[in-house]
């Protein structure tokens, strides 16, 4: 991550490892500078005044702004306004509100806004830009730019194995347009671990054939930095120690009485692209990257890309999240490196990643640093019950303060294996994939929200905002014989769509139904997204069988609600056995969920009189032990709405208007379903007596994306003896340890 920084006046001081910028005259000075992004162009908006850097509110952030900013920093205008603290909230005050800008301003403080300080915003509102990436020509002004050594990388001589990631050799720092070498006197192991770190490794070794490595370098070298120390907690090599070289000539330079410094980083099964035929990993010891984290005792959950999202821990067998209070980047340092990640980049607070749902294991987490594991730190538990599943909020901690991470990652090369083509902007367009070096669009017949996730994630544009399937964008000219990759089947956690099932160029399988327009897949990807989880207490409590004469169930029955042995009676003579039950599907991510369909797809039922907005919303089944259906039931989605909301939450969407309404679920808000409306049951007439699990899904066929799938389901134990029904340990699979959770799927569990 570089600081740029631009003022009026300004003068430069380097001392050692410092760069301080030491404004002339603060009062007619203006300052400002992105944090918190992982390029130059990009990151949170921060303004120096009264003597401390400070951010911008997103109340009325938009693209004039934006393009302020980044002329200001000297790139020909900005791509992207972003909102919501994408980058990070930051930290101290916050100085501009209600920015408005027409665009043609030359400096952001020209742009009406609040007095400086006025606000009603949080950090969670800091403002970011993502700029152009085209310098403005001729740029320079007193304006000096700012470089750290932040961009850094090993590259391994000549006749020495390339890998990817590249995990050892030469350290390198790109300054002022070109790589320079690292002069080495001695071996330091933390220095070499915060640069390992950095380049998103866990830990730094020594490497056996240094010699060999030397003899292959020249003596004279390009060098920038020498006499480099670091004390091990740094997170990157700019907050170590270190002296520089003068290379205001850009001539070859001598390492007296040292070697240019080289490292060999510890690779994990995380880090591992599964090419590498390297001394650690050879063949038939491949590690794949499908994984999100290393199986343990904390893990990562809502992140957009690997190694960042909500920290959750493991206590007794069940997952629970982590207070923000006293957690810092010490401490976030500590949990990246033994999810098997490099150094982190910034912790972030307030639910960044959306809320957690459970208990709150652990706050006041205070670590030194130099701790192996996040348990090693000192911190406090809290005392949840660990068969609680209500949403905790106490004195001590809330859900609201549930803490995540960021973590530097190795380069893996994967978005040089799919590109975006033929959108209206960088966030849109048809997807096409690279397969033994040609390249070609995906095919859509399995196209679903989770595909979309993934092909979101591996381009670094966040997540998914819609699944589009027979698409055509320009420029590009394709057809179906171009289709590199068909039957595609993600499970939405992959890194790449490389990485989840596919049948390769199968062109005889794509496109067996027919279609009006391609066959390809597209995307829209978005910086936020939703996130449900059902409300498990109220499910387990309101769980009842209700006898029902036919002649109460016509509409349920013209809307598929009822058993198939329903059709082959004598109607409106006998009745049904309904396994009724409530729903509540809170929205706990980040932005709103949306139905499927627009409204102009809406279909009008008359027999309820409502529109169903989606074709099902959710998913009822019972199964039994082996986990073999024996009854379902299914609720469209005929009216999603802000049923209830948190104390600070103002409902958005009502369905009891015009034309279906406006649908939705805002963020802090649920959609509730009692269990006396129609088709919020299953029809269990047909079911034996016996031992049996209920599943309830939540966006069953991933038509709308989330920040999260692995927590739309919940399953209960259910026992029946013909006349009465017992609903126990309704749990989401993913909250518990699978070797904890096998117990509720046996038959031992029933009394």
């Amino acid at each position: 991550m570089e600081i740029f920084i631009i003022s009026v006046l300004l003068t430069i001081n380097v001392f050692n490892n410092a760069q301080e910028v030491v404004p002339e005259d603060r009062n007619n000075t203006v300052l400002i500078r992105l944090q918190g992004g992982d390029k130059p162009n990009e990151g949170r908006v921060e303004i120096f005044h009264g003597d401390s850097w400070g951010t911008v509110c997103d109340d009325g952030w938009n693209i004039n702004g934006a393009s302020v900013v980044c002329r200001m920093l000297g790139y020909e205008g900005a791509l992207e306004y972003i909102h919501s603290g994408k980058f990070g909230p930051g930290e101290g005050p916050i100085w501009l509100d209600e920015v408005s800008c027409t665009g043609d301003e030359n400096n952001i403080v020209e742009c009406s806004s609040q007095d400086w300080g006025n606000h009603d915003c949080s950090h969670h509102e800091d403002a970011g830009v993502k700029c152009n990436p085209r310098k403005i020509p001729g740029f320079h002004l007193y304006n000096q730019v700012v470089q750290g050594v932040d961009i850094i990388r090993l590259k391994a001589p000549k006749g020495h194995r390339h890998t990817v990631p590249q995990y050892h050799g030469f350290v390198e720092i790109f300054h002022q347009d070109k790589w320079h070498k690292v002069c080495s006197t001695s071996w330091n192991q933390q220095t070499a671990n915060v640069i390992c770190g950095q380049l998103g490794f866990p830990a730094a070794e020594k490497i056996r054939n240094k010699k060999t490595y030397l003899s292959r370098s020249k003596r004279r070298h390009h060098y920038w930095l020498t006499n480099v120390t670091c004390s091990g907690v740094e997170t990157e090599l700019s907050q170590c120690r270190f002296d520089t070289f003068d290379i205001s000539g850009l001539t070859l330079s001598e390492c007296k009485d040292g070697e240019p410094l080289v490292l060999q980083c510890f690779v994990t099964s995380l880090n591992n692209h599964g090419k590498n035929r390297g001394r650690k990993y050879k063949k038939g010891r491949q590690r794949k990257l499908h994984q999100m984290q290393v199986p343990g005792t904390i893990r990562l959950k809502a992140g957009s890309s690997m190694g960042e999202g909500r920290l959750e821990v493991k206590r007794n067998g069940r997952w629970g999240t982590v207070c923000h209070r006293g957690f810092n980047l010490l401490a976030a340092n500590v949990a990246c490196k033994e999810l098997g990640f490099g150094t982190a980049k910034r912790e972030l607070r307030n639910s960044f990643f959306g809320k957690g749902h459970g208990p709150i294991w652990l706050t006041n987490v205070r670590c030194t640093g130099n701790e192996t594991r996040l348990a090693d730190c000192l911190h406090d538990l809290l005392p949840n019950s660990v068969n609680s599943y209500e949403d905790i909020s106490s004195e001590v901690c809330s859900h609201h303060e549930d803490i995540g991470v960021s973590c530097h990652m190795p380069q893996l090369n994967i978005q040089s294996r799919v590109r975006i083509v033929g959108g209206r902007n960088p966030m849109e367009g048809r997807i096409e994939v690279k397969m033994r070096k040609k390249w070609g669009p995906v095919c859509s017949d399995d196209w679903t929200a989770k595909e979309a996730m993934v092909a979101c994630r591996q381009l670094g544009l966040g997540f998914a905002l819609h699944a589009l399937k027979e698409v055509y964008f320009f420029p590009g000219s394709v057809n179906a014989t171009n289709i590199m990759m068909t039957g595609l089947k993600c499970s939405g956690n992959e890194m790449a769509l490389h990485m989840c099932k596919h049948d390769g160029k199968n062109l005889s399988v794509c496109g067996a139904h027919s279609r009006s327009l391609t066959p390809f897949a597209g995307v829209i990807c978005t910086e936020l997204t939703p996130d449900l989880i059902q409300d498990i207490p109220l499910l387990q409590q309101s769980i009842h069988i209700d006898d029902q004469p036919l002649h109460n169930l016509y509409c349920a029955a013209e809307e598929n609600c009822l058993a198939p042995s329903a059709s082959k009676l004598n109607w409106p003579y006998g009745s049904r056995r309904l396994l009724r039950f409530s729903t509540r599907v809170w929205n706990r991510g980040r932005a709103d969920f949306r139905p499927a369909r627009s409204q102009d797809q809406w279909i009008w039922h008359q027999c309820h009189g409502h529109y169903h907005s989606m074709a099902e919303f959710t998913h009822y089944d019972i199964l039994d032990l082996n986990f073999t259906e024996v009854a379902e039931g299914h609720k469209a989605s005929f009216c999603l709405e802000d049923s209830q909301c948190d104390p600070d939450v103002s409902p958005r969407f009502d369905c009891d208007q015009p034309g279906g309404g406006v649908q939705g679920i805002a963020v802090g808000c649920s959609d509730n379903y009692q269990y006396n409306i129609d088709c919020q049951w299953i029809d269990i007439s047909d079911v034996k007596r016996g031992n049996y699990l209920i599943r309830i899904r939540v966006n069953p066929h991933a038509l709308v994306a989330e920040s999260d799938f692995s927590n739309n389901e919940v399953y209960c134990n259910l026992q029946y003896d013909g006349h009465r029904i017992w609903a126990f340990n309704c749990h989401i699979r993913d909250d518990y340890d699978p070797s904890a959770i096998q117990k509720f799927y046996t038959s031992e569990v029933y009394p």
